[in-house]
């Protein structure tokens, strides 16, 4: 972790483990499938979700090292971009923070893995996500960029894996009280929108300069 410093890291995985636990589109499958498969279905489609995750953190490092090497002023354009794209995906997060997403699960091991993998590969969400969050916590002065963000992307896509295995292990309780708690919902999505929108302003002014 040397190219990283222990309170920026640590920052990081305080954000990413928030971001990790809000409902979404990826916790949703795994419970499906969890429900629908059992406790080895919901864990195969979590490894599914982090090994297509992990794809998108590798090319956001390789897009982020052939950027850099074709102008000085690439990160700055792209953590302005990316912070606007938090801040977006801040007010959408909180407008929809009381909506519960369901979805079909996939009952076979295999089955629930490739779902996993590719609605999260094939999906450019998550790549924009990646290209906006990662430069929030990459520092040009302590290494190389495309390093730290690769380091970091591994990091989110595990902690999200592990979450996710959580989720399935206990999927049935668990979305039970996800199905009947508005206001778990809503808490859980507006901190996360909290977040969204404070890593947005970060990098829109902080880093603009």
């Amino acid at each position: 972790m040397a190219l990283i410093s222990a309170e920026t890291f640590f920052l990081f995985l305080a954000g990413a483990f928030l971001l990790n636990i809000t409902p979404g589109p990826d916790m949703a499958f795994t419970l499906a499938s969890a429900v629908k498969g059992g406790a080895r279905a919901g864990s195969a489609a979590a490894l599914g979700v982090g090994t297509g995750a992990f794809a998108w953190a590798i090319a956001t490092a390789a897009g982020l090292a052939a950027l850099l090497a074709a102008s000085q002023h690439a990160l700055t354009v792209i953590r302005i971009a990316g912070g606007c794209y938090l801040i977006f995906l801040a007010i959408q997060t909180y407008r929809h923070r009381r909506e519960l997403i369901d979805t079909r699960g996939a009952e076979r091991t295999i089955s629930a893995f490739r779902a996993g993998f590719l609605t999260n590969l094939l999906n450019p969400k998550v790549g924009l996500f990646y290209i906006a969050f990662l430069p929030a916590f990459t520092d040009p002065a302590v290494g190389s960029v495309w390093k730290q963000a690769l380091i970091l992307g591994a990091v989110f896509s595990l902690s999200g894996t592990l979450v996710l295995i959580g989720v399935a292990a206990g999927a049935g309780a668990l979305r039970r009280r996800l199905a009947n708690s508005v206001r778990l919902r809503s808490r859980v999505r507006t901190a996360s929108a909290l977040v969204f929108g404070g890593l947005g302003l970060n990098l829109i002014f902080a880093r603009a300069s």
